[in-house]
């Protein structure tokens, strides 16, 4: 029910551009998790509209945040939001990756909540059928490697946030040459595959233990609610 009030209130603010957030406790750890470490720079890769950073921001973050979004009306949603904080910058409109080309990414209609460069599966459509596609569009596509520096410092904590349905894997081979300067990294992570070619939790619990990083938080995401299942859950991990 309150999902459901949530969707209708939002759909009624989203022509004012605003959104209703609800306060969540993950949300209260995450803050404390910041606090402790000094994170002062987020990349928040897969920002669509700009959530999750409005919420860290509502939550007291003083630090910096870049955003990137691909997609094209989220990310005009996005410049929008993020004009209102002098601490929230938008990159170019741009999908991370482990190379710099050209790529098609699909648009999800779930206000492109879903979108992913991979084709969703039939496990994703049948939980949350709203999210499939009804798009294709072409976006440039480059290395966090390769604008890294252009945002951080020796000086700055480092927390990365990967939202990319399916596509993390390319996403963290395009930081290998900065990835020791991350403190943090908040990955979604999926249980069981919801896109084609993705990797589900455990390649990325033993990958990122070899690059150095413990697991340290996990928050419950997305799942088939006829069913009782969590697809997917966020994976906090910390270098220490």
């Amino acid at each position: 029910m309150i999902a459901l009030v949530k969707k209708l209130v939002n759909s009624f603010l989203k022509v004012f551009n605003l959104r209703l957030i609800f306060y969540r406790k993950p949300i209260k750890r995450l803050s404390k998790i910041l606090e402790r470490f000094n994170i002062d720079l987020i990349f928040d890769i897969g920002a669509n509209d700009g959530e999750f950073a409005q919420t860290i921001l509502s939550g007291g973050y003083q630090g910096r945040i870049v955003s990137f979004e691909p997609t094209s009306d989220a990310y005009e949603s996005l410049k929008i939001n993020a004009s209102k904080y002098a601490n929230w910058i938008v990159h170019d409109q741009v999908a991370l990756g482990n190379e710099d080309s050209m790529v098609e990414i699909n648009i999800a209609g779930n206000n492109a909540a879903s979108s992913s460069i991979l084709e969703m599966g039939e496990t994703h459509k049948e939980s949350a059928p709203s999210s499939k596609y009804i798009s294709v569009e072409n976006v440039r596509q480059i290395k966090l490697d390769s604008i890294f520096k252009k945002y951080a410092s020796n000086e700055n904590q480092v927390m990365l946030k990967i939202d990319v349905q399916g596509y993390e894997e390319q996403v963290i081979l395009g930081i290998q040459q900065n990835i020791k300067d991350i403190r943090i990294i908040k990955l979604e992570c999926s249980i069981v595959s919801l896109y084609e070619k993705d990797k589900t939790y455990e390649f990325y619990f033993d990958w990122l233990k070899r690059l150095g990083y413990v697991l340290y938080d996990i928050e419950p995401g997305h799942g088939n609610i006829e069913k009782g299942q969590l697809l997917q859950f966020d994976a906090i991990f910390v270098r220490l």
